[in-house]
């Protein structure tokens, strides 16, 4: 690979061919050469993410696109719309644990805007405040994971501010709620399973998330409570382990099971087959461990499950749709390894959790009809669980020392709740998670699945949810379409009180389960992976054609939004097809694909995305990235740009320079505004007032741009 550094500068006032006088971005060609194909890039000076012009530049964005969205109309009335719809519900629960006997959730009440951790002794048992994010350190809103020790005694909290997700790893003790000494820093752990002192953590090389360093040569370590966290003892990494060829990108990840006389490693990155190592368990504090291979990655394994000698393995080889099976962790043999379960033609079995004596899972249609079961470790029998309940059904064990399971009820028109099922007696009952929920106009609300032919004749399925008194199918429906496709990932059926202000004013939504997710088993995620990812959004473009064929909607009033590496997606979309869509939302999204392995989460990814490194993938690279097919003269929709400042994830310079580049080449007089959220990382606002501005502020972007009346500037 070549580079040149074009001498000079150009400062452009960027009027473009449109209407908008975007702040001034200065242009500093830059000129690589891949395998003999010459790229530029004018823009790379943003990727100097702390550079006081850099900032400054930042800054110019912000205050113009805030300037541009405070002229829409009504925003305040679908934030008071978020508000009202949020009241119905009177007490929000989100179950952590069960450990101990204690039962551990998050809760928020109507009038609050932080989701606060709790514990209760019992089902029955008096409600105990443990943790306020909002209220621990004055002025600050913390973002906050824990892992629950197997008594239920301590809780390691991963805590970390304003979206960094990288912060300090601190434990409480349960009963009198207070914070121990010990503080690892910039790290991120949990519990050794069994144990209420011993915590297994990885460590990053500092709390600067805009580092590109920091999480490479991560080392996974051992702290014992109370004791100096300079004598922790160093359980993995690539300098102790050469043996292992641990890269820089992967990160050592140990599994250490209270149940199982062995220790597991992965080398752990995006990638779902794992490479990984075992050994006994009894070597685990010994100064060198002796691993042996256990599965590489042709093993396509995806994840495992240990009790005692035997170990279960979800894995697709031979079986694009899965299967379990067992085998002896004695004597491993994957190729005569006993079946437990598998996918056929029409299920896919989908994920597999453990409690104390069974493996749950459950078996999808396209992962949008769901079906739960529970196989028993002792007798080898399955069985289905059979609930009252309609819509979807998922099952999963929130700890591995109990037998009783929580239920998570979901449905496109059907609001979350949690319910529970206790396996040994076979009993269902509303459980100490339920939720009052009374929703007006929920009968209205209606959804389609059907499966839509793309490019080359493969079946995309596709949801699409309506109000049905206000659908007309005449083309004047305002659409919104979102999808994803990447890793695997699935978008299953889920309805939000989000949806709401947009259903009720008769926009159709619409979720497109496209090639590189994970909806149709392995072979659709490899079909939207590396070389094959135009499919992911040849398939979304295609859903769109139906759409709009259909009447459903029309170019004009069309609406599409995709997050994270969802931002690929939207990216490529606009740029291949801009005369299908009017609107796009990419929000903290991959769209500059070819310079992401140069940001601090990106060599992680190259796993999913690939490296310019290797010819095959810097093709794969370049046909993905947005920011280069950006085609000056052309007429795009209208954009709003999303990044958190503090995204840990994907650097807010990749959808910058994207913004960058369409403002100076867009030739329609649609507005491309990039909005900056110096409160926010990957996932946005950390409290719910945040969060519905945020929502408010897409929302009316959308309406206003597909001619809603009641959101034009006057």
């Amino acid at each position: 690979m070549k580079k040149s550094i074009t001498l000079g500068v150009l400062l452009l006032s960027v009027w473009s061919f449109g209407q908008y006088k975007y702040p001034e971005t200065k242009k500093e060609l830059v000129s690589d050469t891949y395998f003999g194909k010459k790229v530029e890039d004018s823009y790379r000076w943003l990727e100097d993410i702390k550079d006081p012009k850099v900032l400054d530049w930042f800054k110019g964005q912000e205050n113009f696109t805030n300037a541009q969205l405070s002229k829409i109309p009504n925003q305040n009335k679908i934030i008071q719309e978020l508000k009202e719809l949020d009241k119905i519900i009177a007490v929000k629960y989100i179950p952590v644990a069960i450990e101990g006997g204690k039962y551990f959730y998050k809760k928020r009440l109507p009038d609050e805007s932080v989701l606060k951790l709790y514990y209760r002794q019992g089902k029955n048992g008096k409600e105990v405040l443990l943790f306020d994010p909002q209220n621990y350190i004055a002025g600050k809103v913390m973002d906050y994971a824990v892992s629950v020790s197997h008594d239920g005694s301590r809780l390691v909290f991963n805590l970390s501010e304003v979206g960094s997700e990288l912060g300090d790893v601190k434990i409480m003790d349960v009963a009198t709620g207070k914070f121990l000494p010990d503080v690892i820093p910039h790290s991120n752990g949990g519990f050794v399973d069994g144990s209420n002192t011993e915590i297994m953590y990885g460590e990053a090389k500092s709390y600067d998330t805009h580092d590109p360093e920091v999480w490479l040569n991560s080392k996974t370590k051992l702290h014992v409570l109370g004791t100096d966290n300079s004598k922790d003892l160093l359980l993995a990494s690539a300098k102790k382990y050469p043996e292992l060829n641990i890269l820089p990108s992967e990160y050592p990840d140990m599994y250490i099971s209270k149940n199982s006389p062995y220790i597991f490693l992965s080398k752990a990155t995006v990638e779902n087959y794992k490479e990984m190592f075992y050994a006994p368990a009894s070597e685990l504090k010994k100064e060198r461990i002796n691993w042996k291979p256990f599965c590489t990655k042709k093993d396509e394994i995806w994840n495992f499950f240990v009790k005692g000698d035997d170990v279960y393995l979800l894995t697709t080889k031979g079986n694009s749709k899965f299967r379990l099976v067992k085998t002896s962790l004695s004597k491993p043999d994957f190729a005569t390894a006993k079946e437990v379960a598998s996918g056929d033609k029409e299920w896919k079995l989908s994920s597999v959790t453990q409690s104390k004596d069974y493996l749950v899972y459950f078996k999808t249609k396209n992962e949008l009809v769901v079906e739960p079961f529970y196989y028993d470790l002792k007798t080898g029998k399955t069985t289905k669980i059979e609930t009252p309940l309609k819509g979807n059904v998922e099952a999963t064990a929130l700890s591995k020392n109990s037998n009783e399971l929580t239920l998570i009820n979901v449905g496109w028109n059907l609001p979350i709740n949690f319910y529970t099922y206790d396996v040994d007696s076979k009993s269902f009952s509303k459980g100490p998670f339920s939720m009052d929920i009374n929703f007006s106009n929920l009968e209205n609300i209606v959804f389609e699945e059907i499966e839509v032919p793309s490019h080359d004749d493969a079946m995309v399925p596709l949801s699409i949810m309506y109000d049905k008194t206000k659908l007309k199918k005449d083309g004047s429906n305002i659409a919104f379409m979102q999808g994803y496709g990447a890793y695997g990932m699935s978008s299953t059926p889920y309805f939000s009180t989000r949806y709401l202000p947009l259903l009720n004013r008769g926009v159709v939504l619409a979720f497109a389960h496209i090639r590189g997710g994970g909806e149709k088993g392995r072979d659709w995620y490899l079909a939207g992976k590396k070389v094959t990812k135009p499919n992911t959004w040849k398939d979304f473009n295609a859903c769109a054609e139906y759409l709009i064929k259909n009447k459903y909607s029309s170019s004009d009033k069309f609406g599409i939004s995709g997050a994270s590496a969802g931002g690929i997606l939207i990216g490529r979309a606009i740029t291949e097809r801009p005369d299908l869509y009017k609107v796009a939302i990419p929000k903290v999204g991959c769209l500059n694909a070819l310079r992401m392995e140069f940001s601090p989460n990106g060599p992680a990814n190259i796993p999913e995305f690939g490296t310019v490194k290797d010819e095959t993938e810097f093709k794969a690279l370049w046909e993905m990235d947005a920011f280069h097919h950006i085609e000056k003269g052309t007429k795009y929709p209208a954009q709003l740009i999303t990044t958190g400042f503090n995204d840990s994830r994907v650097e807010s310079y990749i959808p910058a320079k994207f913004a960058a580049k369409m403002q100076d080449e867009n030739a329609s007089k649609n507005p491309v505004l990039l909005y900056v959220d110096y409160k926010a990382g990957h996932f946005g606002g950390s409290t719910v007032d945040e969060q519905f501005v945020q929502v408010a502020r897409e929302y009316s972007f959308l309406l206003w741009q597909c001619g809603d009346k009641d959101f034009q500037m006057k």
